[in-house]
Protein backbone atom coordinates (compact mmCIF):
# COMPACT_ATOMS: atom_id res chain seq x y z
CA UNK A 1 0.00 0.00 0.00
CA UNK A 2 2.90 2.49 1.24
CA UNK A 3 4.66 1.66 -2.72
CA UNK A 4 0.90 2.46 -4.53
CA UNK A 5 0.59 6.09 -2.16
CA UNK A 6 4.36 6.61 -3.44
CA UNK A 7 3.63 5.92 -7.03
CA UNK A 8 0.46 7.87 -7.04
CA UNK A 9 2.47 10.86 -5.46
CA UNK A 10 4.86 10.58 -7.99
CA UNK A 11 2.72 10.47 -10.92
CA UNK A 12 0.63 13.62 -9.62
CA UNK A 13 4.03 15.56 -8.82
CA UNK A 14 4.79 14.91 -12.65
CA UNK A 15 1.70 15.79 -13.95
CA UNK A 16 1.34 18.71 -11.67
CA UNK A 17 4.59 19.91 -13.27
CA UNK A 18 3.61 19.64 -16.81
CA UNK A 19 6.96 18.13 -17.51
CA UNK A 20 6.91 14.48 -17.99
CA UNK A 21 9.64 13.36 -20.42
CA UNK A 22 8.84 11.10 -23.07
CA UNK A 23 11.37 8.33 -23.58
CA UNK A 24 14.50 9.00 -25.86
CA UNK A 25 14.45 8.33 -29.58
CA UNK A 26 17.26 7.64 -32.23
CA UNK A 27 17.76 9.91 -34.87
CA UNK A 28 19.67 8.98 -37.98
CA UNK A 29 23.48 10.22 -38.07
CA UNK A 30 23.35 13.25 -40.53
CA UNK A 31 26.65 15.38 -42.34
CA UNK A 32 26.62 19.10 -42.23
CA UNK A 33 28.72 19.90 -45.79
CA UNK A 34 31.01 23.46 -44.73
CA UNK A 35 31.81 25.80 -47.07
CA UNK A 36 35.05 28.40 -46.54
CA UNK A 37 32.79 31.46 -47.48
CA UNK A 38 30.84 31.01 -44.52
CA UNK A 39 33.59 32.53 -42.71
CA UNK A 40 33.45 35.53 -45.24
CA UNK A 41 29.67 36.58 -43.64
CA UNK A 42 30.13 37.06 -40.29
CA UNK A 43 26.09 38.02 -38.46
CA UNK A 44 25.04 35.89 -41.09
CA UNK A 45 22.44 32.83 -41.15
CA UNK A 46 23.29 30.18 -43.89
CA UNK A 47 20.22 27.87 -44.61
CA UNK A 48 20.13 24.93 -46.51
CA UNK A 49 17.40 23.83 -48.59
CA UNK A 50 17.20 21.07 -47.86
CA UNK A 51 14.04 19.45 -45.53
CA UNK A 52 16.16 17.95 -41.74
CA UNK A 53 12.79 17.31 -40.21
CA UNK A 54 11.09 15.30 -42.67
CA UNK A 55 8.27 13.86 -39.96
CA UNK A 56 6.03 15.60 -37.95
CA UNK A 57 5.89 15.03 -34.03
CA UNK A 58 2.90 15.17 -32.51
CA UNK A 59 1.58 18.45 -31.37
CA UNK A 60 1.41 17.09 -27.46
CA UNK A 61 4.82 16.92 -27.25
CA UNK A 62 6.75 19.72 -26.44
CA UNK A 63 9.90 20.87 -25.24
CA UNK A 64 11.86 19.18 -27.89
CA UNK A 65 15.75 18.60 -27.27
CA UNK A 66 18.07 16.87 -29.44
CA UNK A 67 20.94 15.71 -27.96
CA UNK A 68 24.52 14.10 -29.65
CA UNK A 69 27.92 14.35 -30.76
CA UNK A 70 29.18 16.84 -33.03
CA UNK A 71 32.48 15.88 -35.05
CA UNK A 72 34.37 18.57 -37.04
CA UNK A 73 36.14 16.99 -39.81
CA UNK A 74 38.95 19.25 -40.16
CA UNK A 75 40.41 20.07 -43.94
CA UNK A 76 42.59 22.61 -41.93
CA UNK A 77 40.15 24.87 -41.07
CA UNK A 78 39.69 26.36 -37.59
CA UNK A 79 36.01 26.44 -36.81
CA UNK A 80 35.21 25.91 -32.97
CA UNK A 81 31.74 27.02 -32.77
CA UNK A 82 28.69 27.43 -34.84
CA UNK A 83 25.04 29.05 -33.77
CA UNK A 84 22.43 27.03 -34.75
CA UNK A 85 18.96 27.73 -36.39
CA UNK A 86 15.71 26.18 -37.66
CA UNK A 87 13.04 27.43 -39.67
CA UNK A 88 10.02 25.62 -40.95
CA UNK A 89 9.91 27.11 -44.15
CA UNK A 90 12.33 28.96 -46.45
CA UNK A 91 9.62 30.42 -48.85
CA UNK A 92 8.89 33.70 -45.99
CA UNK A 93 12.16 34.81 -46.05
CA UNK A 94 12.52 38.79 -46.27
CA UNK A 95 15.68 40.42 -47.00
CA UNK A 96 18.27 37.28 -47.23
CA UNK A 97 20.17 36.96 -50.09
CA UNK A 98 20.13 33.40 -51.87
CA UNK A 99 22.49 31.77 -53.17
CA UNK A 100 22.13 29.12 -56.38
CA UNK A 101 22.77 24.95 -55.52
CA UNK A 102 25.64 24.01 -57.01
CA UNK A 103 26.73 20.18 -58.05
CA UNK A 104 27.56 19.70 -54.36
CA UNK A 105 25.51 22.06 -52.32
CA UNK A 106 21.66 22.80 -52.47
CA UNK A 107 20.23 26.42 -52.92
CA UNK A 108 21.77 28.86 -49.27
CA UNK A 109 19.64 31.67 -48.06
CA UNK A 110 21.78 33.79 -46.45
CA UNK A 111 20.09 35.74 -43.54
CA UNK A 112 20.99 38.65 -40.76
CA UNK A 113 21.60 36.87 -37.71
CA UNK A 114 19.75 39.72 -35.72
CA UNK A 115 16.79 38.88 -37.35
CA UNK A 116 16.69 35.26 -37.15
CA UNK A 117 17.53 35.19 -33.22
CA UNK A 118 13.82 33.79 -32.30
CA UNK A 119 15.05 30.81 -34.70
CA UNK A 120 18.19 30.25 -33.00
CA UNK A 121 18.01 26.51 -31.07
CA UNK A 122 21.58 26.55 -29.86
CA UNK A 123 25.44 26.07 -30.39
CA UNK A 124 27.75 23.65 -31.23
CA UNK A 125 31.06 23.59 -29.96
CA UNK A 126 33.20 22.20 -32.19
CA UNK A 127 36.63 20.55 -31.94
CA UNK A 128 38.87 19.17 -34.74
CA UNK A 129 38.50 14.95 -35.55
CA UNK A 130 37.13 14.89 -31.43
CA UNK A 131 32.66 14.09 -30.61
CA UNK A 132 31.57 17.19 -28.76
CA UNK A 133 28.30 16.54 -27.15
CA UNK A 134 25.49 19.20 -27.95
CA UNK A 135 22.08 19.93 -26.83
CA UNK A 136 19.76 21.74 -28.80
CA UNK A 137 16.15 22.84 -28.04
CA UNK A 138 13.82 26.03 -28.46
CA UNK A 139 10.06 26.99 -29.85
CA UNK A 140 11.14 27.46 -33.11
CA UNK A 141 12.63 23.17 -33.03
CA UNK A 142 9.28 22.99 -31.73
CA UNK A 143 7.11 24.40 -34.65
CA UNK A 144 9.56 22.69 -37.05
CA UNK A 145 8.85 19.15 -35.40
CA UNK A 146 4.81 19.95 -35.02
CA UNK A 147 5.08 21.32 -38.95
CA UNK A 148 7.33 18.02 -39.75
CA UNK A 149 9.51 20.77 -42.02
CA UNK A 150 12.97 21.69 -40.75
CA UNK A 151 15.38 23.91 -42.53
CA UNK A 152 18.61 24.19 -40.56
CA UNK A 153 20.99 27.17 -40.57
CA UNK A 154 24.55 27.64 -39.23
CA UNK A 155 25.98 31.11 -38.20
CA UNK A 156 29.76 31.02 -37.92
CA UNK A 157 30.88 32.61 -34.68
CA UNK A 158 34.58 31.27 -34.27
CA UNK A 159 37.11 29.96 -36.61
CA UNK A 160 36.73 29.67 -40.41
CA UNK A 161 35.97 26.33 -42.40
CA UNK A 162 37.01 25.02 -45.58
CA UNK A 163 35.84 24.07 -48.06
CA UNK A 164 35.26 19.90 -48.29
CA UNK A 165 34.72 20.09 -44.28
CA UNK A 166 31.71 18.24 -42.37
CA UNK A 167 30.29 18.34 -38.96
CA UNK A 168 29.02 15.47 -38.68
CA UNK A 169 25.67 14.92 -35.92
CA UNK A 170 25.98 11.60 -34.38
CA UNK A 171 24.35 9.69 -31.67
CA UNK A 172 21.22 11.34 -32.07
CA UNK A 173 18.44 11.03 -29.52
CA UNK A 174 15.48 13.13 -29.60
CA UNK A 175 13.48 13.77 -26.24
CA UNK A 176 10.34 15.55 -26.01
CA UNK A 177 7.90 16.28 -22.66
CA UNK A 178 4.35 15.77 -22.68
Amino acid sequence: MKQVLSLAALVLGLSACGAIPTPEVSVPDSTIPLAASMAASPGKVVYAERNGLPQTVPAALKNLTLRGDATYDRLGGTLTTLNMYVRTSLTDLTGCTVVPATPVTPRLFVCDAAAEAAQRIGTLNLQADVAVPFALSGAALDAAAHAGSGYFGMEVVAGSPMDGETVKLSNVKAQAKI
